[in-house]
């Protein structure tokens, strides 16, 4: 298989274009390779602006879809970020195996005059055929605002279901989709849900969120959505080890000692079900685990007590654990992305909420709703049109902290009133109050109606909060607080930020190339920064192994003892130098485009630091913020930022 070529499918829209290239394996071996390669020579959009019409959206699966491995079939998506300002790596899962054409990636470049729905099929003789369809701006708004019953990205599935139904039925297709934020903020994901013949399979959605990629394919390029289906065997070009299931568990019994599936099951224990906690899924599972440690009321909860923090936790749990329990777990509610899994990570509610740890947490706990049915109203909305709810959950707790500290009046933000976000006077009946506030900034913020939330939703929270920090200087000095000290978030250049998936760590706020996904080392810990910057390093790496491959990382446990040997299938043996050596030009692409990560500018990121160092016990790091808090936080930073550099020196010799 050394001979294998990486095949890419080019879409220019803007000359209604395409086009075939090849790479063979010792050139790209994955979507981020291919990415990182494209950006940094090829288009060389260091150098231009985000929205520019060379700013590529790499889409693509790894080497190992089309194999009969579980879980090798994400589409990972690789730009230049708008919120970042340097190269980021997004991905959903499932979305592979319907991408029945004969190509492992698509890059989408140029600006069409106006919105376009790509639709990409193969005839199952290994020429991708793509067709162009143009919809005026108005029907697409018209569209997202509402169809058939829903609003947003369903709304625009079941248009293309109902206009299409003969391209979904006949090439079992799928759709990646933008919404409304896509088009108004900087936050937009792509969407892509389970279709069965073109019908939505509820629960089973999954989304390219992190970093903006959806307002890339719609601002940059005015692609609205992506179809395609096919009929070409994505596996008639596979090592027949990975074809056939026999094969696969003497691999694994070669390579590991235990049959396949004994370490699939294993490895996902947690996303699967738990029989220690009799719970299952990341929602079912990290409450448990996080305890008092959980993000909520904006990241305030780090100046918290820890018996209040308890009260608060135990509200979680008994409104929002114990109600999961019994709506998703009890019921066998489970799904998959799209692809078969024996992990059936999904946990559906209800019949049509799937409900993860992530976006409940970041628009439940952390903006002050504690009931999992309010929460629920907020992340529906949320998803529809096509936020990213992490970055969404961030923006709507700084709103709201800026509300209840008097830094925002409600009519400046086109919300009804003051949310109940004092966590010492809170109550859980709160909940449904808080949720109808945060409904309303989704609403103003997903149409660009308010000029404070258009500014946050496009420039995004670290560079609109040093804006208004100008635009409310008065109402500053009078209240005692900043805009700019409100939020957590980490750094890159002058300008570009990502806020932190919800764990109180280090690690989600450390200066490394790529954040806001689990490039890290994401544990509840406080180690000296050496430690840590090796162990988030050597993280990182394996996470990229992951991304670049097309891999679900709840199957990280096996996939990361077996990875190198399995590549050597393809006939690549340097597997893990290769991985280095990307990881390597997402550092120079970051350098070039001056989105290096950069010194904290909040004083919350530091308070964040400094109760990290005592509340995970680091006596000495601890006693170090007591005496000097600016001055503990710089050495940290410095500290850690030198040890990845010296790392990558290393590997170079």
């Amino acid at each position: 298989m050394s001979n294998g070529k990486y095949r890419v499918l080019f879409i220019d829209v803007s000359e209604n274009r395409d086009w075939i290239e090849e790479f063979n394996y010792s050139e790209v071996m994955g979507p981020v390779e291919l990415g990182v390669k494209l950006h940094l020579d090829r288009f060389m959009t260091w150098k231009k602006p985000v929205y520019n019409p060379d700013n590529a959206v790499v889409i693509g699966s790894g080497l190992l879809a089309g194999t009969k491995l579980y879980g090798v079939h994400r589409l990972t998506f690789v730009f230049k970020s708008p919120l970042t300002r340097g190269l980021h790596v997004a991905s959903m899962g499932g979305a592979a195996y319907q991408f029945r054409v004969n190509a492992h990636a698509i890059v989408v470049i140029g600006e069409a005059d106006e919105p376009v729905i790509v639709k990409i099929f193969d005839e199952g003789d290994g020429k991708p055929i793509v067709e162009y369809i143009r919809i005026s701006e108005t029907e697409l708004i018209n569209i997202w605002r509402g169809y058939n019953g829903e609003k947003g990205i369903y709304a625009l599935q079941r248009y293309l279901s109902d206009k299409y139904s003969g391209f979904y039925r006949e090439y079992d297709g799928r759709t990646l989709l933008v919404g409304p934020a896509s088009k108004y903020t900087s936050m937009g994901i792509v969407a892509s849900i389970t279709l069965h013949h073109g019908e939505i399979d509820w629960g089973s959605e999954d989304f390219a969120a992190r970093g903006g990629p959806g307002s890339v394919l719609y601002r940059a390029h005015r692609v609205a959505a992506i179809m395609y289906g096919g009929r070409f065997d994505r596996g008639s070009d596979k090592p027949r080890e990975l074809i056939d299931t026999r094969s696969i568990n003497e691999l694994f019994i070669k390579l590991t000692n235990k049959p396949y599936v004994t370490q699939v099951i294993e490895a996902g224990t947690k996303y699967r079900y738990d029989p220690k906690l009799n719970t299952g899924g990341t929602l079912g599972g990290n409450y448990p685990s996080l305890k008092i440690y959980t993000p909520m009321f904006n990241w305030n909860m780090i100046y918290l007590p820890a018996d209040l923090r308890e009260k608060l936790h135990g509200y979680i749990m008994k409104y929002m654990w114990e109600p999961f329990n019994k709506e998703a777990i009890e019921t066998k509610a489970w799904k998959t992305c799209g692809e078969p899994c024996p992990l059936a990570c999904k946990k559906v509610r209800l019949g049509r909420y799937k409900s993860d740890y992530e976006p409940y947490n970041g628009l439940g706990p952390m903006i002050g709703v504690f009931d999992l049915h309010e929460v629920q109203r907020v992340v529906e909305l949320v998803d529809a049109y096509g936020f990213d709810a992490i970055e969404m959950g961030n923006l709507i707790a700084f709103v709201f902290d800026a509300l209840e500290k008097g830094l925002l009046k409600p009519e400046e933000v086109g919300v009804s009133g003051i949310p109940y976000f004092d966590p010492h006077n809170y109550r859980v009946e709160y909940s449904r109050y808080n949720a109808d506030i945060a409904l309303q900034l989704v609403e103003n913020i997903a149409w660009g109606r308010n000029p404070v939330l258009k500014l946050i939703g496009d420039k995004g929270i670290r560079s609109a909060a040093k804006i208004l920090d100008i635009l409310y200087e008065d109402r500053i000095r009078s209240v005692g607080y900043r805009f700019s000290d409100l939020p957590v978030y980490a750094l890159f250049g002058e300008e570009g930020h990502i806020t932190p998936n919800y764990y109180w760590t280090p690690g989600m706020v450390a200066p490394l190339p790529i954040l806001g996904r689990y490039w890290t080392l994401y544990k509840g810990v406080f180690l000296e920064p050496e430690e840590f910057a090796e162990k988030a390093f050597n993280r990182a790496l394996r996470e990229l192994w992951i991304d670049n491959n097309g891999l679900c990382r709840f199957h990280r446990g096996w996939a990361e003892k077996v990875l190198p040997e399995i590549f050597k299938f393809y006939g690549i043996e340097d597997f893990e130098k290769r991985h280095f050596e990307i990881y390597k030009l997402i550092i120079k692409y970051q350098d070039l485009a001056g989105a290096n990560p950069a010194y904290w500018d909040s004083s919350k990121i530091i308070d964040f630091m400094c109760e990290a160092a005592r509340e995970y016990g680091n006596d000495e790091w601890a006693s170090k913020f007591a005496l000097n808090k600016e001055k503990a936080a710089q050495e940290w930073w410095s500290r850690f930022y030198k040890k990845i550099n010296e790392l990558i020196s290393s590997f170079e010799k």
